[in-house]
């Protein structure tokens, strides 16, 4: 009898601009790119179309490019989201731990 084969699946990343696959790790540049790294994103770079992404997990978010109007409006959107969800996990915490006592 055969031994199982350990089979791995890799995702594999398209750029959200322009659809390639040929979509590399990149060094980080700038303090927003290294606040991301640390909180777990990849840094990337499309070699077609040249834009940069933060991604976390299968979520890009652009960052600067060189034809893009609003670089960093995809940032802007889920640091508002990070700070919608603070502020309702401060309101659970301050409300309900007085009931406890």
């Amino acid at each position: 009898m055969d031994a199982p084969t350990k089979t791995t699946l890799t995702r594999v990343l398209h750029c959200p601009k322009c659809g390639s696959v040929r979509v590399h790790r990149s060094r980080r540049r700038g303090a927003i790119e290294y606040v991301l790294a640390a909180c777990g994103a990849d840094v990337r770079r499309c070699h077609d179309c040249r834009a940069r992404q933060a991604w976390f997990g299968g979520l890009p978010i652009r960052l600067s490019s060189a034809s893009s109007d609003q670089p960093r409006l995809g940032l802007a959107i889920y640091f508002a989201g990070f700070i919608a969800c603070v502020a309702i996990l401060w309101l659970m915490i301050t409300r309900y731990t007085g009931l406890s006592g």
